[in-house]
This record gives structure tokens, sequence and C-alpha cells, in this order.
């Protein structure tokens, strides 16, 4: 195979990929990078070219797995060039008349700064696969895995795969890396292999052509297109969604579109959008203006997945093995995370074969690492799917949304931009200042789901830009700066911690007002007890809301804005 030996063991390569999709593929440039003495092979049963569009899904990004993309992976001016800067998250909840422009809408109205990208799976692994190559890793394409031997006590691992029309190879390693999806066969071989109780499903399909929502809307409605100009909502990946389903719209490079139908089986089972007749069948009845829509474009691809959500009881082993991408963690996919896990993965098991290749790793920092993705995942699908019955209500959803959006930016984007996950030390140390967040978060989706269902309609905004907050706004910015020192780094999470308690309380105060207005008077004016909210006002004393656990702050700094946009009555102020 022309391939040196590494010297550091008496095996083939120091590291095998198996899988050469972009979780494979960016882990092969990463390694290159950052290890470059060590030695990677990359098998992957597919072969150039790769088509585009109709490939896989998993189009869409956030800020995190962007600067993984343009700062660690070096890859930013592919990522300008070749792909497509995404206008962020967009929502469109329910409205009787079923217009597009009728629905309350949340989304941004620009822009912002520190980009994410809605990417063309089939042209980014078609180019990366050159791209690796370019780097120095051995690529070997069009293979079928047919075993896979994990070396145990410090033996060598072993892969055989055999080539169309060719006898079987094989190649020994230090490392095993299974990036080969859904397969999960680490997980399988190994019984680590864990499915979530929650019953959610998907399909998808692309088709041919520019989908663009704002051709749902008619030309001459001013009023609507001005509140996003310049035609951008298309840049955005816009959700439509209703009680225990969204649906995706997400453009592509390639000038296709990619669409997709997620829901709670407990409200709408698998089998009534599985085909694509039953998925058209079921857009006629849920949205049948965008079902209009579809039918003028050609559908190119059709795909479904039962119960899509899993998880493992581990990712990394001090003994040379690890899972990224599918193969490891899947966490809900409605906020885009699934570049999230690739991207938090891929870094751990870098720095991992760096610490052993250099005689460094225990076996406490691969479980500290392998714990810390699991639980990323793991944080993360359980607040969204928590929620799931809420998507039809733009009241609630729509201040959840503002929420996990500001506790994206506040708490899990800092912790690859500041790099900290990847020191024991430091990440407790962060994450000792931030540690009731947690506590607040499920609080916080509490009274979401509540609010859900005690709303009485007080609430009536037509469109909400969730960057359109001052503090928010310079919240994020300062929050998405790579390099910081860890002292800034602590200041940054104390300053965040601040900043969710104020808005939790004006939440709180604005659900109140909403659902229960005769008790509003008990809470004006008052410093509440965050970590002790509740709809429930009969409930209020005993479980301590009003024996706070910080000092009184003035609230209106974030009050008027977030009253102005939800369309609340005012409230009072805690002076």
């Amino acid at each position: 195979m022309g391939m040196e030996m590494t010297g550091h063991w008496d095996t083939d390569v120091d590291v095998i990929i198996c899988g050469g999709g972009m979780a494979g593929l960016m882990l092969a440039r990463q390694l290159r990078i950052e290890n470059p003495a060590a030695s990677v092979a990359v098998i992957d049963r597919l072969e150039r070219p790769l088509p585009e569009a109709a490939f896989k899904v998993g189009e869409s990004t956030v800020e995190l797995a962007g600067y993984y993309f343009r700062d660690i992976l070096k890859l930013a001016d592919y990522m300008d060039g070749a792909h497509l800067r995404k206008l962020g998250l967009r929502f469109f909840f329910p409205a009787e008349s079923g217009k597009l422009e009728d629905r309350p809408e949340t989304g941004l109205t620009d822009f912002a700064t520190v980009p994410s990208y809605q990417i063309d799976r089939g042209r980014l692994e078609n180019d990366l696969r050159d791209i690796v190559i370019q780097d120095g890793a051995h690529l070997i394409e069009g293979a079928r895995i047919t075993r896979l031997e994990v070396g145990e006590g410090g033996e060598a691992h072993r892969v055989t795969y055999q080539q169309k029309g060719q006898e079987p190879q094989s190649l020994t390693s230090r490392w095993v890396v299974d990036a080969a999806g859904r397969k999960l066969m680490l997980q399988r071989q190994l019984g680590l292999s864990k499915r979530r109780e929650a019953d959610h499903n998907a399909v998808w399909f692309r088709v041919d052509g520019k989908l663009d929502v704002d051709d749902m809307v008619p030309a001459d409605n001013t009023d609507w297109h001005n509140r996003v100009p310049g035609g951008k909502r298309w840049f955005s990946t816009n959700h439509l969604v209703g009680q225990g389903y969204w649906v995706w719209i997400i453009p592509l490079p390639s000038d296709k579109t990619s669409i997709g139908i997620v829901a709670d089986q407990t409200y709408h089972p698998l089998d009534s959008f599985q085909s694509r007749d039953k998925a058209m069948e079921w857009l006629d009845t849920n949205e049948p203006v965008f079902a209009a829509k579809v039918k003028e474009f050609e559908m190119l691809d059709f795909g479904a997945m039962k119960n899509y959500s899993h998880t493992s009881s581990k990712v990394f082993s001090a003994d040379g093995w690890a899972c990224t991408g599918d193969a490891g963690v899947f966490a809900d996919p409605m906020y885009a995370p699934g570049a999230d896990l690739i991207s938090f993965a891929n870094c751990c098991i870098s720095h991992l074969v760096g610490r052993d290749l250099a005689g460094e790793l225990t076996p406490e920092e691969a479980e500290e690492k392998s714990r810390f993705v699991i639980s990323f995942g793991e944080l993360l699908t359980r607040s969204i799917q928590i929620n799931y019955h809420i998507l039809g209500s733009a009241q609630a959803m729509g201040a959840k949304l503002f929420w996990d959006i500001c506790a994206g930016w506040s708490f899990v984007q800092p912790i690859m931009f500041g790099g900290y996950f990847l020191d024991g030390a430091k990440h407790a140390a962060v994450r000792g200042v931030s540690r009731n967040f947690f506590f607040l978060s499920l609080q916080m989706n509490q009274l979401f789901s509540a609010w859900c269902d005690q709303s009485q309609g007080r609430i009536g905004y037509d469109y909400i830009d969730y960057l359109a907050v001052d503090e928010v706004r310079e919240m994020r910015v300062r929050n998405l700066v790579p390099g910081k020192p860890l002292e800034e780094l602590i200041d940054d999470q104390e300053r965040n911690m601040v900043l969710m308690e104020d808005m939790a309380q004006v939440l709180f105060r604005m659900a109140v007002a909403d659902c229960h207005p005769e008790a509003l008077h008990r809470i004006d004016g008052k410093w509440l007890n965050a970590w002790a909210i509740h709809l429930d006002p009969d409930t209020w004393d005993e479980r301590g809301l009003f024996d706070p656990k910080s000092e009184p702050r003035d609230l209106s700094y974030i009050a008027d804005q977030l009253n102005a946009m939800f369309n609340m009555p005012e409230l009072k102020k805690v002076a």
C-alpha cells in the first residue's frame, strides 16, 4: 500500500477511521492538522463522484460548527465559497387562516456576525475527500468493512475490508474510530448502544430548484416582505411548526431545497407520512399552503428514520477506540446540533490521540471526555423533546425559542469558542460558575409547558427578531470570541447567569400576565426566586418564590424590549 510504518507501534497506521462521511473526513483533516506525525487511513463504502443534494441530510449548522469549520479545520475560504451563509433559525407558528403571512414569525432580520452555514453534503464530502488526500491521509474508497477487531489490553486493532473485484485486505492501527453512521459498529460490538424512550420520527426529501418561502406570500404584501428585506428569508433554516411536529425548509448551494417532516409519534404516527405519497398527503392536511408550493417542484429522493435519536454508554476509550457522528450520539435535530456534536467529538478524539502518542493519556481523561459528549447530546435532546407538544403555541414556544437560543449563546457555544472542554481543570472552573443554570432551565421548560396549557391568548405578536434585544445581541458578540483567558471566560459566565436570571424573571411575569392576570399583583415590583417559578399561584409561597437567592436588580433594561416584542401589557419594573 506504500504507507510507512509510524514507529509508534508495529501497526500499519496510527488511526483508522471507518467511514468517509462528514464526521470521518473532518476528523481526518483535524488529526493531520493537530497531530501531523500521526498516519491516518479512511475507509468508506462509497467512491467519488458523490451526488450533490440528493444524498444525505444534516445540511443546517449553527455558529459553533461554523467556528469548527472555519477556525479549527481552517476551511473558512472554502466554506464561504462553496456553501451558503445561513440566516439563523426561523419559525412560523400556526395561524387560523393557514396563510404564511398571518403566522407569527421568529427569526433574524439580517445576517449576524459569526457565520453559520447551509451545506450541501454531497458537495462537502466530495471536496473533503480531495482535501484529506492533500493533507496526507490515505483514503480507501468503494470498500466494504467486513470485520472490525478491537484490540484489548493495548493490542492493535484490525479492520478487514473488501473492494469490488478484489481480495479482502486488512489494516492494523493504534486507534480505530467508528464514523460509519447508524450501523453503530463499535457500539453494537461492545454492547454500548442505548435507544431513547421518546418516539420521534422523521422523513425527508430534496426538490430540484429554489423553493423560497417568500414566494408563498403575495408580492403586494409589502409589510410582510419588508420585515426581512432583500429576500433573505430563503437563507434561513425555515420551520413550519404545529403541535407535535415541525417541517424544515433548507436551501442548498446546488440550487436544490431540502425538506423534512419531524414529528412526535404521539401526535403524528410515522405510518401517516413514511412514504412519498403519504408525506404529501400529510402536508396537504397539516401544511396545505406549503404542500401546494412543493407540488410545483420535482422530488429527487426520499428517506425515513424511525426513532431517530440515540445515545451510548461510552464513546471514547483509552484502549484506543472512539465513535463520532451518527455512530456516537444523535440528538434531536430541531436546533441543528448534529455538526456541533461532530465538532465536540472530533476535537476530543484528536486531543486523546495526541495525548496517547505523547504517552500522557489516562483512562480517566478518556472517560471524562466521553461523559462530556454523551451528556451534551442528552441534555440538548431532553430540552427539545420535552416540549414538542407546545410547538403549536406561538406564545409559549416563542418564549421558549427565545430562551433556548440565548442559552445556546450563553452556555453551549462558548464551550467550543473557549476550547476549555479539552482542559478538565478549566472546564470545571467555568462550569462551577454556571452550574445552577441547569436547574433554572428545568424550571423554565416546566413553565413553557404550563404556559401552553393555560394561555389566555393575551400575547399576539407578528414578528420577533431575537437579536433585537440590545443585551442579547451584546451577549452573543461577547461570548462567541475564541482564545479568551480563563479569567475572562469566568467573567462571561457570571454575566450570562445574571442575564438569564433576569430573563427568567421577565418571561415568568409575562406568562403570569397571559395565564393568571388576577395574580399578577402578587409579583408586581417584587424580586423573585427564579429557581422557584411556577404557574400555579397557590404554590408560590411554599415553593419559596418570594425568597430570592440574589439581590434585586432593575429589570427594565430587558423587560421593556421583551414586552414590546411580545405585545404584552406593560409590567411594573423591579427597582
